[in-house]
């Protein structure tokens, strides 16, 4: 009996572990302005909490698609950068992806 009251419990804490994978994610949608060579900014990030564009360092190319739905780890420590978007020019805050997975839910 004292045997399966210790699996069970250790059951029970890697499943509690395993829940908390995504705990510091957050919801974005990545968003092709287009070229960067031409008139376009690249990827982009547009989170869901606020609606806000942010320009990641570097996208993996597995992520460049227009529309889809992600979850990122960022660090963002306040840098940005002027992107030259025909007729204006736009701010975007410079973030970098800690880590990056396609949105299942």
């Amino acid at each position: 009996m004292r045997k399966y009251l210790i699996g069970a419990f250790v059951m029970l804490a890697v499943f509690v572990v395993a829940c908390k994978k995504d705990k510091n994610m957050v919801n974005a949608t990545v968003v092709d302005t287009g070229d960067i060579a031409k008139d376009g900014c690249g990827f982009l990030l547009q989170l869901e909490s606020d609606g806000s564009l942010l320009r990641p360092k570097y996208i993996p190319s597995a992520f460049q698609y227009n529309g889809l739905k992600v979850k990122v780890k960022l660090n963002r420590d306040g840098e940005g950068e002027t992107c030259n978007t025909y007729p204006t020019k736009k701010f975007y805050e410079v973030v970098e992806l800690v880590d990056i997975k396609k949105d299942l839910e």
